[in-house]
């Protein structure tokens, strides 16, 4: 009597769920548009070009903000982390000194002297000095920085190579 007993009750219920399984979900409403606000509040573009003073769409904004940007920062209005400088980037370039070039065709470097004392590796491409000077060209004796020279919109006005020469005997200070 318990077997015919699960299997009715297994014969019911067996339906019951694949009935429940083929129910339609009702489709969500779309959401609700926003009106754009009347046009007498509105304040008028410049015929220049758009108005970039608008505050975004919040949505819009959460969407593309950096996830690892502090959150308490953002809230000030404060702007994220500048790039950081590296040790060479300290001070000018005249204060660096050069002392060893080690060149050969497929990669060279060189050995710098801060003005601190310390030495550092520099290969072509690296930064060094406080206007963000480029290493351009690695020689045997000498390395070319190229500095440019900017004005306060970040364009480029003009452009200086300085070279770094490795001091001879009768120039470099002896130590005793």
């Amino acid at each position: 009597m318990a077997r015919t007993f699960k299997i009715t009750a297994l014969a019911v219920l067996v339906p019951l769920v694949f009935l429940s399984c083929k129910k339609q979900e009702q489709p969500s409403p779309p959401p609700p548009v926003k009106k754009a606000p009347a046009a007498q509040s509105a304040p008028a573009v410049p015929a220049g070009g758009a108005d970039t003073s608008a505050p975004a769409d919040s949505t819009t904004d959460a969407r593309n903000r950096n996830p690892f940007l502090s959150h308490i920062l953002l809230m000030k209005g404060i702007e994220g982390p500048r790039k950081m400088k590296g040790p060479i980037e300290c001070c000018d370039l005249t204060l660096f000194r050069l002392v060893a070039v080690v060149a050969s065709p497929e990669s060279s470097f060189a050995l710098v002297q801060a003005p601190d004392g310390k030495r550092y590796v520099v290969k072509k491409g690296d930064l060094i000095g406080s206007r963000e000077g480029r290493i351009s060209r690695i020689e045997q004796r000498s390395i070319t920085v190229r500095e440019y020279n900017k004005d306060e919109n970040g364009k480029v006005v003009s452009s200086e190579d300085i070279e770094l020469k490795i001091p001879t005997e009768k120039e470099s200070p002896q130590k005793r």
